[in-house]
């Protein structure tokens, strides 16, 4: 009776796969490991020894008697090995690479030797420092100095009689300030040169004169300072500008510089040397502006600069004291 393949159940069919992959198992074991089987151990080899008789020459005394030949022995035949049964091949399997070989071991520190260092010079050996001095013991104290007799002393001599003291002054009489030669300076000198120009000037009867014109020259006739500066030629007063013109000094930034103008009112001595400047009295209203001020003031230092005091006058105008009119502009 014939089961239709349709009609097998699940359970029938597991199980038969089951059954062919356990026999498929064990025909695999058997077949590989059949080959790996040891061959039997052969038996061990028994050794014969051969001995033989060594001949013996002819002796010259009675021959002794033939040893009888002792029975030689039979070796026993040894078995031969069975020849193994040549294996039987193997199943394909899949064979994996070889893994590759592992790297050489780096050397040890040991094993590599640095190149020899080349031998130092010796230092010379440092002295050895000196050990501690220990301190000493004080020197002995000397001994006290024996007394000396005590010497008769000298006769003294007779006092001189003290000067007497001075009477303390008194208390209304003052000490004559004495004159300080550091005091001096040349402020100081030409402050009191200046005064003895006045006192010089004052000595000659006072004379009214007309103010100069704005543009510095004085109308003609008039006060001896008028005529002093009339008597300066036009060369003489540029000269007088150029002289002066070194120590003057101008604020580029004052509004307006170039319409400044001041007068000023000049004395010198003997010499030409200047002694005295002040704004005239025809600019002295004007002074309140800052500028102005400030403008009339460096003419002031200018006329009166140890450098440029020294008037190049003419000789005819020296030997007296002379009042000029000087207007300064930019």
């Amino acid at each position: 009776m014939s089961v239709a393949p349709d009609t097998i159940s699940p359970e029938l069919r597991r199980g038969a796969f089951a059954s062919f992959a356990l026999h498929a198992l064990l025909l695999c074991a058997v077949l590989i490991g059949l080959p790996l089987a040891q061959p039997p151990e052969p038996p061990p080899e028994t050794a014969v020894d051969m001995v033989f008789q060594p001949e013996s020459g002819p002796s010259a005394k009675a021959p002794a008697p033939a040893p009888t030949p002792a029975p030689a022995r039979t070796a026993t035949p040894v078995p031969a090995r069975p020849a193994p049964s040549p294996p039987k091949p193997r199943p394909p399997e899949d064979t994996m690479p070889p893994p590759p070989p592992p790297p050489p071991p780096p050397p040890s520190p040991a094993a590599i030797r640095p190149p020899p260092t080349p031998p130092q010079p010796q230092r010379p050996s440092p002295s050895p420092t000196p050990a501690e001095t220990l301190p000493l013991p004080p020197p002995p104290a000397p001994p006290p100095p024996a007394p000396t007799p005590a010497q008769p002393a000298p006769a003294l001599a007779p006092k001189l009689p003290l000067p007497p003291v001075p009477a303390p002054p008194s208390p209304t009489a003052q000490p004559t300030p004495t004159a300080n030669p550091a005091v001096s300076s040349p402020t100081l000198e030409n402050t009191l040169e200046r005064l003895r120009a006045l006192a010089r000037a004052q000595q000659h009867a006072p004379q009214a004169r007309a103010n100069p014109r704005p543009g510095g020259a004085p109308n003609p006739g008039g006060s001896p300072a008028a005529d002093a500066t009339a008597a300066l030629s036009g060369a003489e007063r540029g000269a007088i500008g150029e002289h002066v013109r070194p120590c003057w000094t101008s604020d580029p930034g004052a509004p307006e510089l170039d319409r400044m103008s001041v007068l000023l009112t000049v004395t010198t001595d003997a010499d030409g040397v200047v002694r005295h400047a002040d704004v005239a009295a025809a600019d002295q209203g004007r002074l309140s502006d800052p500028s102005l001020r400030a403008f009339a003031e460096r003419a002031v230092r200018a006329v009166l600069s140890p450098d440029c005091a020294n008037l190049p006058l003419p000789p005819r105008m020296l030997g007296k004291v002379n009042v000029l009119s000087f207007r300064f502009r930019p």
